[in-house]
């Protein structure tokens, strides 16, 4: 006779839980990507109201009002479905701390790439970046970007807030298709960016968005080859030195850019150091397993201790680890 619940290991019931998990994923990037989880936010309705609002499909509209409900992404409330408050900030509200909707979404996209897992488990085999893989790199760092700008309006970060209120030269290497640039610009209006990037694709989008922009240059350039000096008095690095193929050389590169006194601020995903053991940490099992993701993408993430020893060997002094929750911090360190 099959076990009860109540009867069932807990080893049991933390492996099924990773199975609910999958399809909390995929129930919470729907929600987002068809914007259904906007239209119930707007107006309480019936899945069949939902449907018909938006010229969706009814029974499977109503499948996932089904799931999400279930899930706990919605309540209900005299035969109609809502969102409530703390659901809507953390699916929806991008300058939220808890905001997870691009994290959901970033997941959902990576897991259309793990037909090729296998043969990374036996050959070593890694993918080439798809259209799923960049579209789901631009949903994480998305929150990347805004809890970078929420952190250094306050606490030991302040001082970066406050250097590009009053205009400064800012570098960011690995700038993708410079969105984070565009948003940069619109908060700290007096500073002037420069947004590096190797992608010939991402390059372009970024070049077309600095058109007719007199404080915005984009190079498509690699941060391993850029060649600035004592230029700049802000370096940005977004989710972008593990992918790079010599991180020292980056490191220094950013160093000789900035001018004395000048700060380099990275945004990245770090291992513990020792990361043999298993976590009991909720957060740092993330970044445990996303290492699997990329060994796919054929890279791998970087320690605290791997990070600070790249900045002293590039010069830098004062190196400081902030944690964003989930293993994901901003370091930052000083040009004396």
């Amino acid at each position: 006779m099959p076990a009860t619940w109540k009867a069932r290991s807990a080893e049991f019931k933390k492996l099924w839980g990773y199975s609910v998990g999958l399809y909390g994923v995929w129930v919470a990037h729907v929600g987002r990507r068809t914007g259904l989880f906007e239209a119930i936010a707007r107006r309480p309705a019936t899945p069949e109201e939902l449907a018909a609002q938006a010229n969706f499909n009814a029974d499977a509209v109503k499948a996932w009002c089904s799931a999400a409900l279930a899930l706990g992404f919605l309540k209900m409330k005299s035969k109609k479905l809502y969102l409530p408050a703390k659901m809507k900030e953390i699916l929806l509200d991008k300058k939220s701390p808890d905001y997870l909707g691009g994290q959901f979404s970033y997941i959902a996209l990576r897991s259309l790439e793990y037909g090729g897992l296998e043969d990374l488990i036996k050959t070593g085999r890694t993918r080439e970046m798809t259209s799923s893989t960049f579209e789901a790199i631009v949903e994480a760092t998305d929150w990347d970007h805004n809890a970078f700008l929420s952190a250094i309006k306050r606490g030991r970060n302040h001082k970066l807030h406050a250097m590009l209120s009053k205009g400064c030269r800012a570098l960011d290497v690995g700038c993708g298709t410079g969105t984070f640039i565009e948003k940069l610009l619109q908060i700290y209006q007096h500073s002037s960016f420069v947004g590096v990037e190797p992608s010939e694709a991402a390059a372009h989008t970024a070049m077309e968005m600095a058109a007719g922009l007199p404080a915005v240059e984009i190079l498509r350039e690699t941060g391993e080859a850029m060649n600035f000096e004592n230029e700049f008095d802000l370096v940005y690095l977004g989710e972008s030195l593990y992918a790079a193929s010599d991180k020292q050389a980056i490191v220094s590169n950013c160093y000789r850019a900035l001018k004395k006194g000048g700060a380099i601020a990275i945004v990245e995903g770090l291992l513990p150091d020792n990361n043999n053991k298993t976590s009991n940490d909720d957060e740092g099992r993330l970044i445990m397993g996303m290492q699997v993701d990329f060994a796919l993408q054929g890279y791998r993430f970087m320690t605290r201790n791997e990070i600070g020893a790249l900045l002293k060997a590039a010069g830098f002094s004062k190196a400081a680890f902030e944690d964003f929750g989930g293993s994901l911090y901003l370091v930052t360190a000083w040009k004396p």
